[in-house]
């Protein structure tokens, strides 16, 4: 019955904002840099796909240097940490799509009286909150990606600045469509990725380190068995992860293997590591996300599944060596000739998880682009990247 209602609602909801977007929306001339004072940016996103967002960021700041920027975030996914501290954000804002009704009309009424010029939505949304937010929030530039291959939208109609995104195009190229719409010229929209971490938190992480007894000379390999709790499809069995960690004790004694990823991982690290000799250490659940990000930096490579740390190793430069299964690979892919993706291109179904939804890649009774990666593959491709980071 519940969910009749809402079902009802959500539509209800849909044909009211097609109504009132119809008698009110505007299609704007450009905007001038000068006439931008206050930009909202909404990010539901994970920490990588927010990672792959930061230069169309860096851009729209430096694009419109008199706008003050805000950040609406929600659903705990943490990409609020990714450039926390480097002044990008003057304030943010966290409201989760399950969030009452009550505390969404309070946040509405707040973004209507804060007079945005200019709010970007969440990349691909399908909320309805955010969609009559944006659409009652009164702001002269709406811009959000609206029905594309690959990706049927439901509230495209509600941005006055649509944009398409291409078929098999990288995210970073899909945030930077975003940025072309709004006039933003192309020599703005060349960096690679990033984070910010700031001082004190690098020297939190030399000091584990230390502890940990590792110093400049250790060759320090990074591991991450685990990924989003919501998308385990992706992860690599933990099983093959443990007979990688063997082998790699055995090929590179003198190595320090640092087990990342998040405290719900710490478990299943510790299960998966139990009784192997070698220089083993955890630091998954021990650090912040930055603090991590620092240890990341510090490693030689990183050898994980499809993840937000993944990005993370790319954000700070350091090599990855990366396995992917049901992930559209080309929507994102590591950028950089420095890391290695290992994927099977005979499977015929793969990559079969897209936009449009998970139903796909959760009803795969054999997940073969997984499953028929061997260890000795990734073994050897981290052997040619140290090789090769030992060359040079």
């Amino acid at each position: 019955m519940y969910y009749n209602f809402e079902y009802w609602l959500e539509h209800a909801i849909e044909k009211s904002l097609r109504i009132y977007n119809i008698l009110f929306l505007k299609k704007p001339a450009k905007p001038c840099p000068e006439e931008v004072k206050k930009i909202l940016i909404c990010a539901y996103h994970g920490i990588g796909n927010f990672i792959l967002y930061t230069p169309t960021i860096a851009a729209i700041k430096k694009y419109f240097p008199e706008a003050e920027i805000h950040l609406q975030v929600g659903n705990k996914t943490g990409c609020e940490y990714v450039l926390d501290g480097a002044g990008y954000f003057t304030k943010t804002y966290d409201i989760s799509n399950r969030s009452t009704w009550s505390d969404w009309i309070k946040h509405i009424r707040k973004i209507r009286r804060s007079k945005y010029d200019l709010i970007i939505n969440e990349f691909h949304s399908n909320s309805y909150f955010l969609a009559l937010m944006v659409s009652l929030s009164a702001a002269k530039y709406r811009v959000g990606h609206v029905g594309s291959p690959g990706w049927p939208d439901r509230y495209g109609f509600i941005y006055n600045v649509p944009v398409k995104m291409q078929e098999a195009q990288h995210e970073v190229d899909r945030y930077f469509a975003l940025a072309r719409e709004l006039g933003i010229p192309e020599d703005l929209l060349n960096l690679h990725p990033f984070m910010y971490v700031d001082s004190s938190e690098k020297e939190k992480a030399i000091d584990f380190l230390k502890n940990n007894r590792i110093n400049k000379e250790t060759l320090v390999i990074g591991i991450q068995m685990g990924t989003s709790p919501t998308m385990r499809w992706k992860q690599w069995q933990p099983a093959r992860y443990r007979e990688l960690v063997i082998k790699l004790t055995k090929k590179f004694p003198e190595a320090c293997l640092l087990m990342l990823g998040a405290k719900n991982e710490v478990e299943m690290i510790k299960q998966w590591t139990r009784d192997i000799n070698g220089n083993i250490i955890i630091a998954a659940g021990e650090t912040t996300l930055s603090v991590a990000a620092a240890m990341i930096e510090r490693c030689n490579l990183l050898v994980c599944n499809d993840s937000g740390l993944m990005h993370v190793a790319v954000a700070m430069k350091t090599p990855v060596v990366a396995i992917y299964g049901p992930t559209d690979y080309r929507r994102t892919a590591p950028l950089g000739k420095i890391h290695v993706m290992i994927r099977k291109t005979d499977i015929a179904c793969s990559p079969c998880f897209k936009l449009e939804g998970d139903s796909q890649v959760t009803s795969c009774s054999h997940q073969n682009c997984l499953n028929t990666i061997e260890v000795d593959e990734v073994l050897n491709a981290i052997a040619n990247k140290i090789n090769e980071l030992i060359k040079h």
